[in-house]
């Protein structure tokens, strides 16, 4: 085996994580701009998956931005994404347990912003309703806060 062999050897066991089609789908999971960049430089996926992906994330951003995307992001995309992380890491879990770690504090951070209640629709329950000649004054939980009848 010359130098060569040696070279080109090194060179087909050495592929970077963006030919890995679990690394590239963790990503656009748990960070959708490292994701799409992994998905159009690297060659894990053919053209047309390419594109169909991309307007696949584009959906979900746009359904996330209508109020779901707390729900969206902490029980289904993270989930997904460390199964495939676990998957791919092997017999080293160095990067799951720093993915886990990262998923708990983002977890507590929301829910010391108050994001841990309602994920029934997303956004605020604050409003204020008229129901006969009574106005009422909802929260963000959705709890009535005042009321004025005349």
């Amino acid at each position: 085996m010359g130098m060569a062999d040696t070279i080109m050897t090194d060179a087909i066991k050495e592929t970077s994580w963006r030919e890995n089609k679990d690394l590239v789908v963790f990503w656009l999971l748990v960070f959708f701009p490292v994701g799409l960049w992994a998905l159009w430089t690297g060659n894990c996926f053919e053209k047309n998956r390419k594109i169909q992906i991309s307007i696949a994330v584009a959906a979900l951003l746009l359904v996330g931005s209508l109020g779901l995307n707390t729900f969206l992001y902490f029980f289904i995309a993270w989930p997904i994404a460390l199964y495939l992380l676990w998957r791919n890491q092997g017999e080293n879990k160095k990067w799951f347990y720093v993915a886990v770690g990262a998923f708990v504090v983002l977890g507590l951070v929301n829910l010391s912003n108050g994001g841990g209640g309602n994920y029934s629709g997303g956004g605020s329950c604050a409003a204020v309703m008229t129901e006969g000649n009574c106005t009422y004054y909802r929260d963000d939980n959705c709890n009535v806060i005042a009321r004025e009848c005349s």
